[in-house]
């Protein structure tokens, strides 16, 4: 209950700043709750993608991962995180802000241990680049300014390439996910970078819209652990159980906001959010750099609701 008022009554411009569009008023209106439709996610086919029949853009995947999978990947979060060590706390070091204006030409060596990192009331964060490497470009641009990494430096994040065992090939393969079982929604787009998050029991996440410059052009996002929770996009809100991930491009990704209800899961909940580029010509992203012809004479096969 504490962490459930104490989610509420923060002003959600400083809880989320970067991800809120820079103009306030062009941000749409926030569902109530109460009046949402609520998607039944337990009829649909479990591991293969369903797309809502009315809000374009959404997609759900019930059991896209297994309980071993999700499992392999909690025990990668841990190694990942030097056994969940936090950032400022008990003699764990901060990752300093990288200095302005980044280096383009200057690479600092990607860490294999990056401890959690407090954004907000009850939530933390860890960066990864993803299996190819992040995109130079992006990385001394857009995410030098991202806060809730800290304003580092993402040539130094974990590149998910190094993560050995099963908790890194199930991760490489969430990743592949999205383009494998939405293709008219993720075909062609590459990864950006990904976000594993942690949200204490109680927390919520409030209703917001991703920025452009960061957020990338598509979203997936996976529940490993913690018992899931209720998310609402746009007036769609849907109960996710571990395993399950939810995926928004297009009108779901754009105009309409999002949010994580607060839950009372036993635990905290876990997540991983992978963020993917656009297709140069029908939904165009300047990142990564050394990709943005990829899709040159393809993209228009596509649609973007």
């Amino acid at each position: 209950m504490k962490n459930r008022a104490i989610s509420v009554s923060l002003a959600q411009g400083a809880f989320l700043g970067e991800e809120f569009p820079s103009d306030p008023s062009g941000r749409p209106p926030v569902f109530p709750q109460d009046q949402c439709e609520q998607w039944d996610l337990k009829s649909l086919p479990q591991g293969q993608a369903s797309a809502h029949p009315v809000q374009p853009g959404l997609f759900v995947v019930p059991g896209a991962l297994t309980p071993d999978e999700c499992a392999a990947i909690s025990s990668a979060v841990a190694k990942l995180t030097g056994e969940h060590g936090i950032q400022g706390e008990e003699g764990v070091a901060v990752h300093p802000p990288a200095a302005q204006p980044v280096d383009l030409a200057v690479a600092p060596d990607s860490k294999s241990v990056w401890e959690w990192f407090a954004y907000g009331h009850a939530r933390w964060m860890v960066p990864l680049q993803p299996n190819r490497g992040v995109c130079d470009h992006f990385a001394v641009g857009p995410l030098s300014s991202l806060r809730s990494h800290n304003c580092t430096d993402a040539r130094a994040w974990p590149r998910m390439s190094a993560i050995d065992g099963t908790g890194g090939e199930i991760l490489r393969k969430l990743e592949a996910l999205p383009s494998l079982l939405m293709p008219e929604a993720f075909g062609g787009r590459p990864p950006l970078f990904l976000q594993v998050q942690s949200l204490e029991r109680g927390a919520a996440i409030g209703g917001h819209v991703d920025e452009h410059d960061v957020g990338g052009r598509a979203i997936a996002t996976a529940v490993v652990s913690g018992g899931g929770g209720e998310v609402r996009v746009g007036g769609v809100a849907f109960h996710l159980r571990e395993g399950d991930l939810y995926a928004i491009h297009g009108a779901a990704r754009d105009d309409v906001d999002h949010e994580v209800y607060s839950s009372a899961g036993r635990a905290n909940r876990i997540s991983i959010t992978t963020r993917y580029g656009g297709w140069v010509d029908a939904d165009p992203y300047p990142f990564p750099r050394e990709q943005s012809a990829m899709r040159a004479g393809s993209a228009s096969r596509h649609s973007v609701p």
